[in-house]
């Protein structure tokens, strides 16, 4: 009965923290969702807590702890923002702290086998959102126009991406054992590619996908490229050029290509012209120890010109110092450790979730509460089966 309570559980964590892909208006803080139900569940099964649960995740709660306390007093310090402004702002990092608790209650006894279907279920849900909303046009369905944005002359609909990142490494290393995983895997992929087009997204993937063909790994995973292959060329052949899956992906290698050749307006010279303008602004003091996170009655004098969110890294060190980006290293870190005992479709999930971080620097999703949930679970089950592994050896 627990087990099928926690399932509800982590069901509820899930949707909320990734606020239904931004097609319904959630009427409540997805933060304040994320901890009443963490600390439902603590309060509720809190004879389950046993004696080392802070001190096997100290990587993670030392950060998460330190940043929130911290970046609040930098705030008040840096621009005067009331404390209490500044904890609210970084709240979310201190119910990382209480939810990643949570979840070793929820996933002490979880099987990943249990949650295919659940898997298989919202894959095809982001599939269907994106391609409906890119296909039509008709962004009437997203709250906001949450998710929507315009590149190379046409939409991009990116609802899920962080779901999908997740998803697709996990697909990609259980085909050997689940051979219909390549169904959604070459959809997401296609999601990714030609209607998401986000490069920040799309080349770490790519690349952490080829690493098994270079290890010489099992005839299957041919069979993915094979698949996407044949899609490109069918579409190629009955609509075109024009009308093609084909045709946004030489676009965006066009766009590439010209950014490369441009300065001026380039994207990669907008963050560097980003990252330049908040390097500026860090003394000694918030270099070691950050700015602190802002409370959006303070947020123009963070932002003025520019966008934390292009940095990526440096975001961390921006808000957090030298200090905290050490500590989200440490994390990482951590993750990779305990993901390079075995080379199970878990484990491969876990050790790639650390290089597409490092391929992809101008990205982190720390700030993402779907992101780092699904980055908790994996880290947890890889957790729970080294335990399992050390008692069989």
């Amino acid at each position: 009965m627990i087990i099928n309570i926690f399932y509800i559980y982590l069901m509820a964590l899930y949707f909320i923290s990734s606020s239904f892909f931004g097609v319904l208006s959630l009427p409540f803080s997805i933060h304040d969702g994320i901890l009443l139900i963490s600390l439902l569940v603590i309060f509720t099964y809190i004879s389950s807590l046993y004696k080392n649960i802070i001190y096997e995740d100290r990587h993670f709660h030392l950060f998460f702890v330190y940043s929130f306390f911290m970046s609040a007093i930098m705030a008040y310090i840096n621009f005067g923002q009331p404390l209490t402004y500044g904890l609210r702002a970084s709240r979310i990092l201190l119910i990382f702290s209480i939810l990643i608790v949570a979840l070793n209650i929820m996933l002490k006894n979880f099987q990943i086998k249990k949650a295919h279907m659940f898997m298989l279920f919202i894959s095809f849900l982001i599939m269907f959102i994106n391609i409906y909303v890119y296909a039509t046009g008709d962004t009437s369905m997203l709250v906001d126009g949450i998710g929507v944005l315009k590149r190379l002359g046409e939409i991009r609909v990116i609802i899920g991406t962080f779901t999908s990142i997740v998803f697709v490494l996990y697909f990609y290393y259980a085909l050997k054992e689940h051979k219909w995983m390549i169904i959604p895997l070459v959809g997401l992929l296609f999601t990714m590619i030609v209607i998401a087009k986000t490069r920040s997204v799309i080349f770490p993937i790519l690349i952490i996908l080829l690493i098994p063909l270079l290890r010489a790994h099992k005839a299957q995973v041919f069979k993915i490229w094979m698949v996407f292959g044949i899609i490109v060329v069918v579409s190629f052949m009955i609509s075109g050029y024009e009308k093609s899956i084909l045709s946004p992906i030489i676009d965006l290698v066009n766009l590439l290509i010209e950014e490369s050749q441009t300065t001026k307006h380039s994207n990669v010279n907008v963050r560097g012209l980003e990252l330049a303008y908040f390097l500026n602004f860090l003394d000694t003091k918030s270099f070691i120890l950050g700015y602190g996170m802002e409370n959006k009655l303070f947020i123009e004098q963070y932002t003025k010109h520019f966008f934390l969110e292009d940095i990526g890294l440096f975001k961390i060190l921006y808000l957090h110092g030298v200090v905290g980006l050490l500590m989200y290293i440490a994390m990482l870190w951590r993750l990779y450790v305990v993901s390079k005992v075995s080379d199970s479709a878990l484990h491969m999930t876990g050790r790639s979730i650390v290089y597409f971080q490092i391929l992809s620097p101008s990205s982190v999703f720390l700030y993402v509460p779907e992101y780092m949930l699904l980055v908790f679970i994996v880290y947890i089950l890889i957790k729970n089966e080294n335990k399992r592994i050390s008692m069989i050896e």
